[in-house]
């Protein structure tokens, strides 16, 4: 994928005429640069976000980067799992840029970011850590992936399309004890994108520490991954008693998520979500949205 595109380049890949790309750099509706020579180009960030926005699907934006034929028509129709092996390669050699420019060539194809993680990130993370838990990985070369996944997700997302602030609120977080947060991250990032304002505390938040924010705070919607779950019984406790509780008082919507949960505790918890896909937030999302913002005439 190129670092920027001309005004006939971009014509090109989006099935539009020259004139119409000039119209919307002239409008402001897709970023541009303009050379010396009076030349609009288009970053690749830019692109980016404009695919994002408008929910296109350009595959054509990468598919130079794939010889055969059979993997070009796997990424036209918007499969991006084809990239999955290239982007573990990535992460475990610690490359956040290639991990980058693997995601930005999956938006292209699959500009739904819930499914790009679902179908990218999450299977190469499954890999790794079925590694690590096989002995084939070593703690450090599991640490490094997921570093550099982490730092290409934040990157990521200051490429992606925000949409208008909604005035809903969130806070994501993982339960105490739990140190992965790849998966919180992405809920953060899908959240922050369709206009909410979101606080992410990140890994291992002690439980009084979140019912503190959250009485502070007093968000719409409290988010939290658990995947290591070490007393199953103070879990229940703390997720009941305290969190759904807390959040309750302010009338916030809770969803809890991890692999196995729904199986491990259906009917312990009372949150208002239990979930083990990542893709459940879109539901939430939808159901708050219908319900607290205006419908603007």
């Amino acid at each position: 994928m190129k670092n920027s595109y001309s005004t006939r380049e971009l014509a090109e890949m989006l099935s539009v005429n020259e004139s119409t790309v000039k119209r919307w750099a002239d409008s402001g509706y897709i970023e541009c640069a303009k050379t010396r020579g009076g030349h609009r180009k288009f970053p690749v960030r830019s692109v980016l976000k404009f695919i994002h926005e408008n929910q296109m699907s350009v595959p054509s934006l990468s598919l130079a980067e794939f010889d055969k034929k059979d993997e070009q028509a796997h990424l036209s129709a918007g499969f991006v799992d084809i990239l999955v092996p290239r982007l573990k390669e990535a992460a475990l050699q610690g490359d956040s840029h290639e991990v980058l420019r693997l995601m930005r060539t999956g938006v292209v194809s699959q500009p739904d970011i819930i499914l790009l993680y679902t179908q990218l990130l999450f299977p190469a993370l499954v890999e790794i850590g079925a590694g690590w838990e096989s002995g084939e990985l070593g703690v450090d070369s599991e640490h490094l992936a997921t570093q550099a996944i982490k730092s290409a997700l934040f990157r990521f997302q200051s490429e992606l399309y925000v949409k208008e602030p909604n005035g809903l609120m969130a806070i994501v977080t993982c339960y105490e004890g739990e140190i992965h947060d790849i998966a919180i991250t992405c809920v953060a990032s899908y959240l922050t994108s369709e206009g909410w304002k979101v606080y992410h505390l990140g890994p291992d938040i002690p439980t009084e520490d979140l019912v503190a924010f959250i009485q502070i705070r007093k968000p719409d919607l409290v988010a939290v991954s658990a995947d290591i779950i070490e007393n199953e019984r103070s879990f229940v406790l703390d997720v009941n008693n305290k969190i759904v509780a807390a959040a309750k008082k302010v009338g916030a919507i809770t969803i809890v998520g991890g692999c196995d949960l729904p199986v491990r505790f259906k009917g312990r918890l009372k949150c208002d979500h239990l979930s083990d896909d990542i893709s459940d937030i879109k539901i939430v999302h939808e159901k708050i949205v219908n319900e607290k913002v205006p419908v603007s005439k």
